[in-house]
């Protein structure tokens, strides 16, 4: 009874929500990868192989320590085959093995759903200039930028959450095609670099 109650409600799942549907359906071990959660989304696009371990860098996993260093160079990797278009992105192998227990995978599976389906309620495809051509390569360089500046803040409590956030907003507006979405992202990123740069400056 409450399979089918809990597949009638994802069916009515947009694309954000299915992805971590996906990664929960995908996960059947004691622990998961990064590479087997990256694997089941890796025919999704850029936007989705960034989502993830953004998402996972500003959950509670991320202050595990090295997690934000992991999650980090997770994205740094990505955004850096986004800038050349590959179309198969890559990662190293020993960070594809670095290994999340099952049930604390779920948990912020499950904390994190219900964030997305309030973003796929107010957001939709607008303003897609803003996803697509030359912000193509903008928007790399900025999620490049953001990876990098989660190195120094790990040393800050909480430190990567707003770098994390505003990775997780531009993958969720590049996901959905919505340039309102990765305008907010991009004004949160800002925010994230000027905070990297004082702290190392002045720290």
């Amino acid at each position: 009874m409450n399979d089918s109650s809990t597949s009638e409600d994802q069916s009515d799942d947009g694309e954000l929500t299915e992805l971590l549907n996906r990664v929960e359906r995908e996960a059947d071990g004691d622990r998961e990868t990064i590479g087997e959660v990256l694997d089941a989304i890796s025919n999704r696009g850029f936007g989705p192989l960034l989502l993830v371990p953004a998402l996972l860098a500003i959950s509670p996993l991320g202050a595990i320590p090295g997690m934000s260093v992991i999650t980090g160079t997770v994205i740094f990797v990505i955004s850096l085959q986004m800038l050349f278009r590959n179309d198969h992105p890559w990662i190293p192998r020993r960070l594809e093995q670095v290994s999340i227990s099952h049930d604390s995978l779920v948990a912020r599976i499950r904390q994190g759903r219900p964030w997305l389906r309030w973003i796929e309620y107010f957001f939709a495809r607008r303003l897609e200039f803003l996803t697509t051509g030359p912000m193509h390569y903008v928007l790399a360089v900025s999620m490049m930028l953001l990876a990098l500046s989660m190195f120094p803040l790990a040393l800050v409590p909480f430190g990567v959450f707003v770098p994390g956030l505003a990775i997780a907003i531009l993958a969720a507006g590049l996901t959905i095609h919505d340039g309102v979405l990765v305008l907010a992202g991009l004004g949160t990123g800002a925010t994230a670099v000027i905070a990297a740069i004082a702290w190392w400056t002045w720290g």
